[in-house]
């Protein structure tokens, strides 16, 4: 909002307007706004554009077309941004805002585009270099993703599908030896077992149907149970299970390699199932030495028994420990 006084005829009048006013004064509020929006778009000015479609939304926001209009916009200014700076978290995190301006029923071009601009940052985490073993893993996993997000949008996509065929060319042999290469090294390192669980299970998600790499990752996993990972910011040992009627419980150690005390209470864990699904942590009576909540500090561990509700014989593929929606630390499962 803004104000100011202006002297009429010997007294002076108060004018208030809001910034709808002062932009109407300069372009008009409304349809207006869009059309200079448009414009701008057009000419390529994608910031600018934001800004009247943005202002024009306070006035519209159930208008599913201008909706459209900014999430593109986003799109855009993410690209030419990654293409001048190369700073791909910049790019994904303007991808990630225009996503939530998409309308529930995307119209047939807003389903190409934003099926091209996954696969456009697909290639950049698929190409970006890398500075050490962790980010790695993560690009790798982001640059899976985001193919695959391509493709669910838009099965015709033929440069995604391309794009997707030569990933898994370019990587599955590879991965299966490495994984393989660390399952053997492990006889003298035992943390080379959660490497050899990280290549492999990239490599099932290029072949889930891989007899070789099912075989070894469902060993890795099993000698791994017991080991901290330290690349992660809380990991996780499991040192044994204990299963009745009522109950799958996991004896669990949890070390806090964060900077700050980290609560921990059996309500952060979580069993994920292989379908998804999810069961929450408790602890119970029926088990003796059960995880007691706790703070602790950076470098300290602690452990007990959490026990999870299950009536039925579910397999388990994973349990995770949680600070609200952050997975903060994990434990692949045989």
């Amino acid at each position: 909002m803004y104000y100011f006084r202006k002297r009429q005829k010997g007294k002076w009048i108060s004018f208030i307007f809001t910034s709808c006013g002062v932009l109407f004064l300069l372009f008009g509020c409304g349809k207006a706004l869009i059309e200079s929006g448009d414009e701008a778009f057009q000419q390529h000015k994608y910031t600018e554009a934001l800004r009247f479609y943005l202002e024009a939304m306070k006035e519209n926001p159930n208008d599913n077309e201008l909706k459209e209009k900014i999430a593109i916009s986003y799109f855009r200014e993410g690209e030419i941004f990654y293409e001048k700076r190369r700073v791909i978290k910049a790019f994904e995190a303007r991808i990630k805002t225009g996503l939530k301006y998409l309308p529930d029923n995307l119209s047939p071009e807003l389903i190409k585009i934003s099926s091209d601009i996954y696969l456009k940052l697909a290639q950049a985490y698929r190409y970006e270099k890398a500075e050490n073993p962790y980010q790695k893993k993560e690009f790798f996993e982001n640059a899976l993703a985001y193919l695959e997000k391509s493709l669910s949008l838009d099965s015709t996509n033929t440069d995604a599908l391309a794009a997707l065929l030569q990933f898994k060319e370019e990587n599955f042999q590879d991965l299966l030896d490495r994984g393989i290469s660390a399952y053997n090294k492990a006889r003298r390192d035992p943390l080379q077992y959660i490497a050899a669980d990280h290549y492999l299970t990239n490599a099932l998600k290029l072949d889930p149907q891989n007899e070789e790499a099912q075989k070894y990752r469902k060993l890795a996993r099993k000698r791994s149970l017991n080991l901290l990972d330290p690349g992660l910011d809380v990991p996780l040992a499991i040192t044994d299970q204990m299963v009745n009627s009522d109950y799958i419980a996991f004896l669990v150690t949890i070390y806090n390699l964060l900077p700050d005390n980290l609560s921990v209470n059996a309500s952060n864990f979580y069993l994920i199932g292989d379908d998804g699904k999810e069961i929450r942590g408790k602890t119970t009576g029926m088990f003796t030495t059960p995880l007691q909540a706790q703070t602790i500090s950076n470098g300290e561990e602690i452990g007990g028994v959490v026990a999870f509700p299950v009536d039925n014989d579910r397999q388990f593929a994973r349990l995770e420990f949680r600070q609200g929606d952050e997975i903060l630390g994990y434990k692949n499962l045989p």
